[in-house]
């Protein structure tokens, strides 16, 4: 999964929380006081200035308090996108120096099997996984590859081939990029 689609993902399970808290907390408490019948029709019995002065007043500290609600879940929010992008790069930086492990090891297996003569090479490369045979022949030289790839069973060796062939087509991208 690349880093977008997980910041869309944190983004998108955050803004359902947040929609859920808006849901379950009403929006002013002028309007949980409201009866019922008010409610339904929308009006409001006249009042004197002083009462209406009264509930707006009511109404912008609850405003208030909501918008600072609000925040704290924004900055709340903030912090889980800087911990998904620090946990990406820390995924990525382990994926690289795993990569980076892999191939040492792959160009030393190189360096082992195309030092031995070729019969010798392929029947232990014929107990390799075949993941790994197709990475090892893919550092080695052509006409090294060929004289062991001769001695290897038939089946083991039309395997590999057929993987080689096919390797840019399917080969695995752990960054999620094409």
């Amino acid at each position: 999964m690349n880093k977008k689609k997980i910041l869309l993902v944190a983004l998108s399970i955050n803004l359902l929380f947040l929609g859920i808290y808006l849901f379950t907390h009403p929006i002013s408490a002028a309007e949980d006081a409201q009866p019922p019948d008010e409610a339904l029709t929308g009006e409001r019995p006249l009042q004197d200035p002083q009462a209406q002065w009264e509930g707006l007043r009511q109404r912008e500290e609850a405003l208030a308090l909501r918008q600072q609600e609000l925040e704290k879940l924004e900055k709340q929010i903030d912090e889980k996108i800087k911990k998904l992008r620090k946990l990406d790069e820390d995924i990525k930086a382990e994926v690289a120096a795993y990569r980076q492990i892999s191939d040492e090891r792959i160009r030393h297996l190189v360096k082992i099997y195309s030092s031995m003569k070729p019969a010798a090479a392929a029947s232990l490369m014929n107990n390799l996984d075949t993941d790994v045979a197709v990475e090892v022949f893919l550092n080695m030289k052509g006409e090294i590859a060929g004289g062991i790839l001769s001695y290897m069973d038939t089946t083991k060796a039309a395997t590999i081939t057929q993987r080689l062939m096919n390797y840019r087509n399917t080969r695995p991208d752990v960054t999620g990029q094409p």
